[in-house]
């Protein structure tokens, strides 16, 4: 049997978590360990968290941000494959089943993401593909990191988030992957829904300046990692107009 982690991190999230954590604990039939991380929340969010049963690991306390965060879950976790499903986003129904069956029929296979479904309250707005391609610049995403599970194992071999990167995080570790042969497979299955207003739409032009540095980091062509920061910081503005 394939046990599957999951980590949520929060902070001062009272108005999102609830469905959060009952998203994955409706799916608790599906062997699976729950820790949630809280950045010491203010506003009622531990009291929320503190009310549901089947969370495994429940701690609450400052942080250095994001990376940090999702760091100490993934150091707790005790699970073979391990998702990070953040407090405005929600896991959809039977998606813990047909990941821990992946992970089983396919042993060769390291990483597994999928896609999202971006919603503003419980209007759907449109479903979020990675962008297939690096440089491609009017694909905004690299991959769906809420959407992505990963045998616990890489962590330990290939290392946790880094701590310099405070929005693009997520996307240091899968070019790191990308680059060290670590096996990553996409499957256009959606796993989650997410919220709209998150760090990343908030701080976009913050987060493809550390993604620009990632990919130099990793050894992509600077011509094409400086096209594509441009065309995308263009992209993004259009579409700030546009909305």
């Amino acid at each position: 049997m394939i046990d599957v982690s999951i980590i949520t991190i929060c902070r001062n999230s009272a108005f999102t978590i609830a469905k959060t954590l009952e998203s994955v604990l409706t799916q608790k039939e599906a062997v699976f360990e729950y820790i949630v991380i809280d950045g010491d929340s203010t506003d009622g969010t531990q009291n929320i968290a503190r009310s549901y049963d089947g969370i495994d690991l429940f701690i609450s306390e400052s942080d250095d941000g994001i990376a940090d965060a999702f760091n100490k879950g993934i150091t707790k976790a005790s699970g073979d494959i391990v998702g990070l499903i953040n407090a405005d986003d929600q896991l959809l129904p039977g998606v813990l089943d047909r990941v821990r069956n992946f992970f089983a029929d396919n042993p060769d296979v390291d990483v597994l993401h999928g896609d999202v479904l971006l919603c503003a309250g419980d209007c759907v707005i449109k479903r979020l593909r990675p962008a297939g391609r690096w440089w491609l610049p009017w694909r905004l995403v690299l991959f769906n990191h809420p959407a992505t599970f990963v045998r616990r194992e890489v962590y330990e071999k290939f290392g946790l988030f880094d701590l310099n990167y405070r929005v693009a995080m997520d996307v240091e570790i899968f070019l790191r992957w990308s680059t060290k042969g670590v096996r990553i497979m996409y499957l256009p299955e959606m796993y989650v829904s997410m919220q709209t207003g998150g760090l990343s739409g908030q701080c976009a032009e913050e987060g493809f300046r550390e993604s620009r540095c990632a990919l130099l980091h990793h050894g992509f062509s600077p011509f094409l990692v400086h096209v594509q920061f441009v065309c995308k910081l263009l992209v993004n503005r259009i579409l700030s107009i546009c909305s």
